[in-house]
């Protein structure tokens, strides 16, 4: 949705999260790649995984236990009446961490959660999720470019076609973080509705290490003595996934609950041990939750 694409410009793991924007089926049944993330986890090289935590809300939920739960992710912070003011400006949860120290650890974890009012039912449109990206990607700063892959795509490579029916998509996006590494990496996605409540789960496809088209890898960027922007080695990149769920609040009337959970590697090697991402995300996770906020109440 348009907070994670536009955090793009700052934060290679929410970028990809464009995945959510491609015509995704319905599905009724269990979302096998949101199991994964939360039993088996992110595979993110050299043996580390880092799982992702259960959905803050589940689906049936009485209000007095809805509130109860985003209460306790508040820790405190912010009152309930705060969280669910029916203002663009109304504050958000955001946590940022790690599996491990900075110099050991490749893992960086992301959660974000905010109310929004508005119908579930525009949310899961495939079209207005399809111009919230369009208007995330005008607006960035970066140069980023998204495929969705096609029946030909997917013969190419031997994988299943997925029909109008089937709730699975395959994305490659192409991104720069901060001017300083170009990253390329091809997701798979399920989206599963109910009446309650709307899930998207991607995971990096690990079919496409080495595809001649849309690989999972990534480049340092130099600039030489003219100015001109250098792509170094290529390298492989691995470890990527996340969820988005939106859930439909007993109260206040028409308030959602849209909460994105994160984990992704960080080499040591994109900016040298320095926590340049993490500097990044709360400002821009502001202005990109003030915009869905906006746009999902005048969709």
């Amino acid at each position: 949705m348009n907070v994670l694409n536009s955090i793009r410009s700052g934060a290679y793991a929410l970028a990809i999260v464009v995945s959510v924007f491609p015509s995704l089926a319905m599905a009724d049944g269990a979302n096998e790649i949101l199991r994964t993330l939360l039993t088996a986890g992110v595979p993110l090289g050299d043996g580390q995984t880092m799982k992702l935590p259960e959905p803050t809300l589940a689906d049936g939920m009485k209000a007095v236990q809805q509130r109860q739960q985003i209460e306790t992710v508040a820790d405190g912070r912010n009152s309930w009446e705060d969280l669910t003011r029916r203002s663009v400006v109304a504050p958000f949860i955001l946590k940022i961490g790690q599996n491990g120290p900075e110099q050991q650890g490749l893992g960086r974890c992301i959660d974000l959660w905010f109310v929004a009012y508005g119908s579930l039912e525009t949310l899961a449109n495939d079209e207005f999720l399809k111009d919230q990206f369009k208007i995330a990607s005008e607006e960035s700063e970066n140069v980023s470019t998204a495929h969705l892959l096609s029946e030909a795509d997917l013969m190419k490579r031997g994988l299943p076609i997925q029909s109008a029916a089937e709730e699975s998509r395959f994305l490659s996006v192409e991104t720069t973080l901060l001017e300083r590494v170009r990253v390329s990496a091809t997701t798979r996605s399920i989206k599963t509705r109910t009446s309650d409540s709307l899930i998207v789960a991607s995971i990096l496809d690990s079919r496409f290490a080495a595809d001649p088209e849309f690989p999972n890898r990534w480049f340092s960027i130099s600039r030489d003595d003219a100015g001109s922007r250098q792509l170094g080695e290529p390298h492989a990149y691995r470890g990527l996934g996340s969820y988005v769920k939106a859930t439909r609040l007993a109260e206040p009337d028409g308030a959602l609950l849209i909460e994105y959970h994160v984990a992704y590697a960080e080499p040591a090697e994109w900016f040298n041990g320095a926590n340049l991402l993490r500097s990044k995300l709360p400002i821009l996770a502001q202005t990109v939750v003030r915009k869905l906020r906006r746009n999902l109440a005048n969709p």
